[in-house]
């Protein structure tokens, strides 16, 4: 326990503004979790083997620039839509379908991370997982709100 302590204190001290900046808006663009960070940053506390933590960084490294761009595609559909809305109103649904769509997408690809991590981790790994994200989530919301 204790260690799972110093893990969320480190794990909440370790976010750069640019971090926060960029959480919040993959935050704003999906409220699935990002279990695959929480996992990388405590790598040593879940008892990560080095094969593991190369699927992980594997994975992260060919799906995060994805996740990047559907979140920026969310934000620009956002942005346009808001700007029709203001201007014109015309073609207001299909701009909702793509936004609708680009939101989808990126749940599609944090359900597909999620079934990756449960490949990659052993069970209680896994479920350590969830409880650091559990324990953490509350402290970002509160940042988030200030």
């Amino acid at each position: 326990m204790k260690k799972l302590l110093i893990a969320l204190i480190v794990t909440a001290l370790s976010c750069s503004s640019l971090n926060a900046m960029n959480n919040r808006s993959l935050t704003h663009a999906n409220p699935m979790p990002n279990l695959m960070r929480i996992a990388q940053g405590n790598a040593e506390l879940l008892g990560l083997n080095a094969k593991q933590m190369e699927s992980l960084k594997a994975w992260s490294d060919v799906n995060r620039p994805k996740m990047m761009q559907m979140t920026q595609e969310v934000m620009q559909e956002e942005a346009m839509l808001k700007e029709n809305a203001l201007t014109s109103d015309t073609d207001i649904e299909k701009q909702v379908d793509r936004m609708l769509q680009a939101r989808k997408n990126i749940i599609m690809l944090k359900t597909q991370c999620r079934a990756e991590l449960k490949k990659i981790l052993t069970l209680e790994q896994y479920a350590n997982v969830i409880k650091i994200y559990r324990s953490v989530e509350p402290m970002r919301r509160m940042r988030k709100q200030q």
